[in-house]
Order: C-alpha cells, then sequence, then structure tokens
C-alpha cells in the first residue's frame, strides 16, 4: 500500500498556466502550493489563479482506507463552496486524480500530471464527462518556484 511520504516529490510552490481554450483565450497565471500538515499525515494543496474564473481552492490529501479507490483520498473544497471526494495517485511520477459524478447536476473529472525527471515540472491535462463521453477541458503547467 502506498504511503503518503509517496507523495514528497510535489511538496512544493508552484507556478501554474491553465491553458483554458474551451473557456478562455488567454491563458491564466497562479500559484499552487502543496505543505505537509504536522505529523506529516494529511497534505494542504491550495491553488489561486489570477483569474475569478478559475476558483481558489483547497485540497485536503491523506491516504486512502484499504478499501478505497485509488491510492490517496483527497478533499477538495473551494470559493465557490463546492466540495468533492476525489481519488488520487501518484506512481511512477504520474499523478492522477479523478472523481465520480453524485448528483445527475454534476459531472464526472479526472486529472493526469507527469512529474519531470528533475523534480520541477508537472505537465498535465484535465477531463471531464460531456455528453456521455470524456473530452480535454483544459491543460495546467506547473513550474517549482
Amino acid at each position: 500500500m502506498p504511503d503518503i511520504k509517496d507523495l514528497e516529490p510535489l511538496i512544493g510552490r508552484w507556478h501554474q498556466v491553465v491553458d483554458a481554450p474551451r473557456h478562455l483565450e488567454a491563458k491564466v497565471e497562479g500559484t499552487m502550493t502543496l505543505e505537509w500538515l504536522r505529523e506529516e499525515k494529511v497534505i494542504l494543496q491550495r491553488s489561486i489563479a489570477e483569474n475569478p474564473m478559475f476558483p481558489e481552492g483547497v485540497v485536503l490529501i491523506m491516504a486512502a482506507k484499504e478499501d478505497a479507490e485509488g491510492d490517496f483520498t483527497a478533499h477538495y473544497f473551494d470559493s465557490r463552496a463546492v466540495a468533492r471526494v476525489l481519488h488520487m495517485s501518484f506512481r511512477d511520477g504520474v499523478w492522477k486524480w479523478w472523481r465520480y459524478a453524485r448528483d445527475p447536476d454534476d459531472f464526472d473529472q479526472r486529472f493526469e500530471g507527469t512529474l519531470s525527471a528533475d523534480g520541477e515540472t508537472i505537465v498535465s491535462s484535465c477531463y471531464l464527462v460531456e455528453d456521455g463521453g470524456w473530452i480535454h477541458d483544459f491543460d495546467v503547467t506547473y513550474t517549482r518556484i
């Protein structure tokens, strides 16, 4: 079973560039931080984008229970008062999270990011389900600050 310490390569402060042509013509910059809470059993992730179209968000990441899907569970909250539970994994430098909609007005969503060999960049894409099929939503590139 993976250990929360396996996420150590993600810990730090990152500059983010969101490329979301379905939503905006211009790219949106911001920051993301991942830091240990005391005792190093939970990670706090915080994201802030310079465009208010993208909500400010916080995520609490912890090891998943044995019967859970994914290696980690992430509890997401944002400035729109949206709350979601995400399944997460980080293996061989590939960071993934996904969720399934519980409400018919909601949507399934997934993220996949690859950490560069030097640990300084994460190149990622986000997808969602629309009309019954997965579509590309946007890309985010993170560069360690």
